[in-house]
């Protein structure tokens, strides 16, 4: 889904710019977009395709986060290698002339990447209920990956922080409570109507400091990880703590009826992501997603800089497959740096809804998961709720590898879990290496360690 009148546009390195604030000091008032990018070619191009621009900065500079007024300031040598210092996005006066000015912009030399701005989303099947859901429905899921076992072996970390980059969390939930770190809300998408089949909903524009979710989504994927165990079993995450990133504002498409969905602009949640790693997370879940422009050939795969940061600085990776139920590459699960989750249904079968592909690394259960719900509990499907099982199942692998002080990187966790997962009926390209096997991966992790010394 387009986002009209917007475009992200990269700089090759060296090409001299204006001071243009970041994304974070805009939505804080501590800047304010630019009408000015180069002062010269690109500048004029605009000016007459649209009218002119105002720009911002898409990412912080690392060593500058949390520094009202400054967070364009300082970028280190890999934000440069991998583009984030040079990322714009660009506001169009007149949003119709986005795709040629596009094109006259890619024919540029100072330019190294021009597309349009997409909308990433995070659709699912809510089914809030006023009946008492019960324990035994909770736990269900959880007993088709070994996780009651895994969690009687390993109890977590509380110094692994899962970042959860979705449509935020109700901190104040019973199963969330001092379970949640002091959180972001990148969103930044204005109000009103997005396009013409989407009305944005409540909270969506500005700075908030609480990451209060609108939807539901996040609730649910939150609750997954790091339930504190009152009427839902224990989150898969145990003592592992929170990091809410709110990149995705509550919306409500024509096309699904009366419902609300979690809908968010690329550049916030790449700022998000970002914030995420420079805050320290160990472990990223995005249940979120969109696919790639088929209709140009030459537009970027989304996300792709700022998870090969996220990789460079040893965070775990992990993304819903997306709920097309068709072969197609949905980002940023199509990533290759991301752990691609996928969901099944009781019987081991690919789920109806399931995204699948090649670049598919496991499933996890997706139908019917009961949890966390902005107000008490709700049940839902889609690969966004198979996603936190592997996320929680890769932050108690990273807290079992801390406590004896062995390496583990986010490639070693990939392994462990393909390598341990239930193999199941149907091709790789549906369902991966199989279903998650929680217990199995301790296992495989404790074998490791039997056989490579330790690190102190």
């Amino acid at each position: 889904m387009k986002r009209d009148g917007f475009l992200t546009l990269t700089l090759r390195s060296g090409v001299e710019a204006a001071v243009v604030p970041a994304h974070l000091d805009c939505l804080s008032g501590a800047g304010r977009p630019t009408a000015r990018l180069d002062g010269g070619r690109i500048d004029a191009l605009v000016s007459r395709w649209a009218d002119g621009a105002r720009y911002r900065r898409i990412f912080h500079a690392r060593r500058s986060l949390g520094r009202p007024g400054e967070h364009h300031v300082g970028f280190a040598d890999d934000e440069e290698a991998l583009g984030m210092s040079r990322s714009y996005q660009v506001e169009l006066g007149r949003p119709e002339a986005a795709s040629n000015l596009r094109e006259a912009l890619r024919d540029l030399g100072p330019v190294e990447q021009c597309d349009e701005q997409t909308l990433a989303c995070a659709p699912f099947d809510l089914a809030p209920t006023g009946r008492r859901l019960s324990y035994e429905q909770a736990l269900q899921a959880q007993r088709r990956i070994r996780a009651p076992e895994a969690l009687a072996r390993e109890p977590g970390d509380a110094t692994i922080t899962v970042a959860v980059v979705d449509t935020g969390v109700v901190v104040g939930h019973p199963e969330l409570q001092r379970r949640c770190m002091a959180g972001y809300d990148t969103v930044d998408l204005g109000l009103g109507r997005l396009n013409d089949s989407t009305r944005l909903i409540g909270d969506s524009r500005g700075w908030d400091y609480n990451p209060y979710d609108e939807v539901g989504h996040g609730c649910l994927v939150a609750g997954i990880i790091g339930a504190r165990g009152f009427r839902l079993p224990r989150g898969l995450a145990g003592l592992a703590m929170l990091l809410p990133i709110r990149v995705l504002a509550a919306a409500r498409r024509e096309a699904a009826g009366a419902r609300l969905v979690g809908v968010g602009a690329l550049p916030d949640i790449d700022a998000g992501i970002k914030v995420a790693v420079d805050l320290g997370a160990t472990v990223i879940n995005m249940s979120l997603g969109s696919p790639r422009d088929e209709r140009d050939v030459h537009a970027a795969p989304p996300h792709r800089a700022v998870a090969r940061y996220a990789l460079a600085h040893g965070c775990v990776l992990v993304a819903a497959a997306g709920n097309s139920g068709q072969r197609q590459q949905f980002y940023p699960a199509a990533l290759p740096e991301v752990i691609a989750v996928g969901s099944v249904d009781a019987q081991g079968q690919r789920s109806r809804f399931s995204t699948w592909g090649s670049h598919i690394a496991l499933c996890a259960p997706g139908e019917s998961i009961v949890g966390v719900g902005r107000r008490g509990y709700q049940a839902s499907s889609g690969t966004s709720f198979a996603s936190p099982y592997v996320a929680g199942a890769a932050a108690l692998l990273m807290a079992r590898a801390r406590r004896r002080g062995q390496a583990l990187d986010a490639g070693g966790v990939r392994q462990l879990l393909c390598s341990s997962a239930q193999r199941l009926p149907g091709p790789a390209e549906e369902v991966g290496a199989g279903l998650l096997d929680c217990s199995a991966a301790l296992d495989a992790l404790d074998a490791l360690h039997a056989t490579t010394p330790s690190r102190r």
